[in-house]
């Protein structure tokens, strides 16, 4: 994972769509940030790269993802719709 680098980070709806450099892509809903939930989408527009792809910054929101945060909340909402769907 630690050659893992962010390359791109968009938003739809309630997600943030995160693409890395090995062309992967992950959806995560914003509510696992409510710092990034709270802004406006012009504040989410605004991002930065830092550590060469290693995180993502929002000096507007002082705001900081690593590629880890991200990874741990993706992993979060996988598992949460894998219990819903057990009990469904």
């Amino acid at each position: 994972m630690s050659d893992l680098r962010i390359h791109d980070i968009s938003f739809s709806g309630d997600s943030m769509l995160v693409g890395f450099s090995d062309g992967r892509c992950v959806t995560v809903p914003i509510a696992s940030f409510p710092q990034i939930q709270n802004a406006s989408p012009n504040d989410r527009a605004q991002w930065q790269l830092i550590g060469r792809g290693l995180g993502v910054h929002w000096e507007v929101l002082d705001e900081d993802l690593s590629v880890e945060n991200i990874l741990l909340a993706y992993s979060r909402t996988k598992s949460a719709e894998y219990e819903l769907a057990l009990h469904a």
